[in-house]
């Protein structure tokens, strides 16, 4: 019951029936892990069914499974931290005082104290858990220095556990998806080379073209149970990655989450009170099941893959929201200069000097811009893909969009070419489906930034680092 769910500690979404072989009774306990990395739903075969009876229910860990199965407008994701039984329905069972509570301020009583040491102990036993594995694993190494910082804290571990089996050393499977000479893909090239280079990693690079995108839509949106256009477009490169590294390993580990722990975004430059970033943390982070964590799951479950996000461990993000947020404030004029200051500098100097092997994250990859996957895997392809969709709706539709779809309504040529994908596998669930206020991450936060659009990044430029090979941005 609700005590198992408290004291498990991991991923997961389950449901366990019971029936009594004597009166035929049927008891049922479903929960889903406190963060929302697996998805979980359940719905109705139909609106009139009796909800106290747990036989009136059908449970899968995608719509799809639903679609035909139950009436669509029944369905309902079951939200994190939450079980279920039909006595009880939904009931939550993680309250950490820092999600909860708005008064949470512990860095104000005497004593309170967190150091760099306590943040790094507590991030290499998070990493350290997510490797327990009976399969064969690796890493997605973006090129950010979230993914940075869990290869430089994950290879020194990998090393001991090779060691220890006996035997001769095989490098770590890593992968990296991007369009040629890309943010990403040449931070991680140099991220690679700090980490020993062919000998310790096994590299492996995605590339792809705005020509391979605009046909993957439909499976992307088929596997992503989205319209999100925000987050569709991230799940395109995804998409790629996830498919490359499937044919070597079956489990890799990721680094979502930190930027929903240390005011990652660049639009936190913005932000007007240390207050006002925790909120906006606590906000976010609450979209996390819902936007990045759903499309780091549909991408690589689609291929037969699990992902695992360490940043995201609850001890580890119970400690990290308990820093001062004054800590995680954003200096406007850094993120131009692209120097200490900017978004996320608290992680950069934690994890700054070497790790365990003597490994230090190459600097202009540990200060580099934090880039959203769609924007850091190549400049210029979401303008192509915009322009090619968009195409392909009429004016006429537009003017239709608030009849047809009353629920979240399109607002671009983009977003009602998606919707037109989504409903032809999902009609009537459309209710599901979460999207950010305002069009997109930013556009939902207390304080106004004018850096992003419903399309976007408006300046790209941002992205660029030294590693790059000189590139003229139109």
């Amino acid at each position: 019951g609700a005590a198992t769910a408290k004291v498990l500690d991991g991923m997961f979404a389950f449901v366990i029936f019971e029936e009594n072989q004597t009166t035929g009774e049927v008891k049922a306990f479903a929960a889903r892990d406190p963060v929302g990395i697996k998805p979980l739903y359940y719905g109705h075969k139909s609106a009139s069914d009796d909800v106290s009876k747990a036989s009136s229910y059908v449970f899968s860990s995608e719509l799809k499974g639903l679609v035909g199965q139950v009436d669509p407008s029944t369905v309902v994701a079951i939200p994190p931290g939450h079980y279920w039984t039909p006595e009880e329905g939904l009931v939550c069972f993680y309250n950490p005082d820092w999600l909860r509570k708005d008064d949470y301020e512990p860095w104000k009583e005497e004593g309170h104290e967190i150091t760099e040491e306590e943040i790094r102990e507590e991030f290499t036993k998070a990493v350290e858990k997510r490797m327990m594995s009976d399969v064969d694993y690796g890493f997605f190494l973006s090129g950010g220095v979230d993914s940075a910082i869990v290869s430089n804290v994950l290879l020194p571990l990998y090393r001991d556990a090779q060691l220890a089996q006996g035997g001769e050393y095989r490098p770590i499977p890593t992968y990296t998806v991007g369009m040629e000479n890309s943010p990403d893909v040449m931070a991680a090239k140099a991220k690679v080379e700090g980490l020993g280079g062919p000998k310790y990693v096994d590299h492996k690079i995605r590339y792809f073209t705005p020509e391979e995108v605009f046909d993957t839509i439909p499976k992307i949106i088929y596997h992503m149970e989205t319209y999100e256009a925000e987050l569709i477009r991230s799940s395109i490169p995804n998409w790629f990655l996830a498919e490359h590294a499937a044919k070597d390993v079956k489990m890799v580990l990721t680094g979502e989450g930190a930027d929903e722990l240390f005011a990652g975004y660049l639009y936190f430059q913005d932000a007007e009170s240390p207050t006002q970033l925790q909120n906006e943390l606590r906000r976010i982070y609450n979209m996390l099941r819902n936007i990045n964590l759903h499309r780091t799951d549909r991408m690589t479950m689609a291929h037969g893959l699990e992902a695992r996000v360490p940043f995201l461990d609850t001890k580890f993000t119970k400690l990290v929201m308990s820093i001062n947020p004054e800590e995680k404030m954003v200096d406007p004029v850094a993120v131009k200069t692209n120097s200490r200051g900017r978004e996320k500098s608290l992680l950069r100097e934690i994890f700054e000097g070497p790790n365990a092997n003597g490994d230090s994250i190459p600097d202009p990859v540990l200060w580099r811009a934090k880039a959203m996957q769609c924007e850091g895997v190549g400049e210029d392809w979401i303008s192509i893909l915009q322009k090619q969709v968009s195409a392909l709706v009429s004016d006429e539709e537009m003017e239709q969009a608030p009849t047809k779809y009353p629920i979240n309504t399109p607002q671009t040529k983009e977003e009602l070419y998606y919707r037109r994908i989504f409903d032809v596998h999902f009609h009537g669930m459309e209710h599901v489906v979460k999207l950010w206020e305002g069009g997109g991450r930013a556009m939902g936060a207390a304080w106004k930034s004018d850096m992003y659009t419903r399309e976007g990044l408006k300046n790209v430029n941002l992205l660029k680092h030294s590693l790059q090979k000189e590139a003229i941005i139109a």
